[in-house]
């Protein structure tokens, strides 16, 4: 039969998608894309905003109307989390949670979950474009008091350090150029296994093994990043880091369940800045969170002006049923909140702009994406400190490969640079 798939949210949700994705068609079921005409559509949600549950229930109904007689599947954490209020949209046909995605051809095939053979969805890398997803780890011990995550995927789960390398090796002599180690909780990697192993442990296995190809964190606490990481940065380890600042207030952080202050984060990123230079270093940062007054929004916008942060993904808080920040009381207007977010994201994007400048008429090695839109003569594609370039003198052979590129110019939503010729 014909089967859709469409995904919203993070890159494990991506990952998972994928491995439903290729289940599905080692069982005998033709893929084809969530636009056309399907028997069935499998649409896997993400939860952690009131704006996701919105945009996944506009994806399902939109669904419903393009594929009148077929069956719409609907899994993922605004599955887990709200079933009942999946359920209630006309036209779903079945509701998984995020431990059912693993048996997802059994449903396809037998609607009556009768028990028909099943195809499992494997570990296995996922390629999003040239890249690699490896997903480690799974699932949340932490209790941040806004976040729903705990409660739609369970608590950490680790992939066993032997399934790790295998599938990393399998990558890496497949040609992989970039490998991106992607989890829930990744800085808890190992912390359920026996023996216990560490993120770093990992790491070090990994890059022993990794030929040409250069491995990625996504993000991590920031008290579970550690010196020894920070040592393999530069020696086949991207520099790159994503590490969550959520606030720079300390009354927020509390109210929040973070267990780091302010004064620990700006330690932190400072180290990070001078052990490694070049290093990209990103936040997430909520704006928003109830009983965030002036004082302490001002406090997040001090620290995050002084600190060399490159990048910043920010968004407004909003209540998640189940959580203890839901039923808080001094809830911040929808008002300030908008206003909010635009004076952080305008200044994210001042100091990306500076960060960029920084790396005119120098030389970066840029992983090559090809994409459908690629053409001979130019690409784009990434630095390993997370700079997206668009490249001229580009070859056909060369997607798919780190090459050393001159950045000629930057501007404010690119930066261009050319190959340099090889012999």
């Amino acid at each position: 039969m014909r089967i859709a798939f469409t995904t919203l949210g993070c890159k494990i949700n991506q990952y998972e998608t994928d491995a439903m994705r290729k289940a599905a068609a080692a069982a005998g079921n033709s893929i084809v894309p969530f636009e056309s005409e399907a028997d069935v559509y499998i649409i896997n949600t993400c939860s952690v905003t009131a704006k996701s549950d919105y945009q996944c229930r506009q994806t399902i109904r939109a669904a419903v109307h393009r594929g009148e007689g077929a069956r719409v599947i609907v899994t993922g954490c605004y599955a887990e989390t709200r079933p009942q209020e999946v359920r209630s949209i006309p036209g779903v046909s079945l509701v998984l949670g995020n431990n059912e995605k693993a048996n997802l051809t059994r449903y396809v095939s037998d609607p009556g979950d009768g028990g028909a053979a099943s195809t499992s969805c494997d570990h296995d890398v996922v390629k999003e474009r040239t890249r690699g997803i490896l997903k480690i780890q799974d699932g949340c011990d932490s209790r941040c008091s806004y976040c729903i995550v705990p409660q739609a995927r369970g608590g950490s789960r680790s992939v066993p350090r032997d399934e790790v390398v295998r599938l990393f090796v399998q990558a890496v002599d497949a040609g992989c150029p970039e490998i991106v180690l992607s989890g829930i909780h990744i800085g808890r990697y190992g912390s359920d296994l026996e023996p216990r192993r560490s993120l770093s442990g990992l790491l070090t296995d990994l890059l022993a093994r990794r030929k040409h190809a250069r491995i990625r964190l996504s993000s991590i606490e920031p008290n579970e990043l550690t010196d020894e990481m920070l040592d393999l940065a530069g020696q086949g380890m991207c520099r790159h880091f994503h590490v969550p600042l959520q606030s720079g207030d300390d009354a927020i952080l509390r109210a929040m369940n973070r267990d780091y202050t302010a004064a620990y984060y700006r330690r932190l990123v400072e180290n990070i800045a001078h052990k490694i230079p070049g290093a990209a270093i990103g936040a997430d940062v909520m704006v928003g969170f109830p009983g965030e007054d002036e004082r302490a929004f001002l406090n997040t916008r001090k620290i995050i002006e002084e600190l060399p942060l490159t990048h910043l993904h920010v968004f407004s808080y909003s209540p998640r049923p189940g959580t203890k920040a839901a039923i808080m009381k001094e809830q911040v207007s929808n008002a300030v909140k908008k206003q909010r977010n635009s004076v952080l994201r305008d200044l994210g994007f001042r100091k990306n702009l500076e960060f960029r400048k920084r790396f005119k008429e120098t030389i970066l090695n840029i992983v090559l994406e090809e994409s459908s839109r690629s053409v001979e003569g130019s690409g784009s594609g990434l630095a390993d400190n997370y700079i997206r370039v668009t490249v001229s003198g580009v070859k056909r052979g060369d997607f798919g490969k780190a090459v050393p590129v001159v950045i000629d110019d930057v501007r404010e939503s690119d930066v261009l640079g050319r190959l340099i010729q090889r012999d």
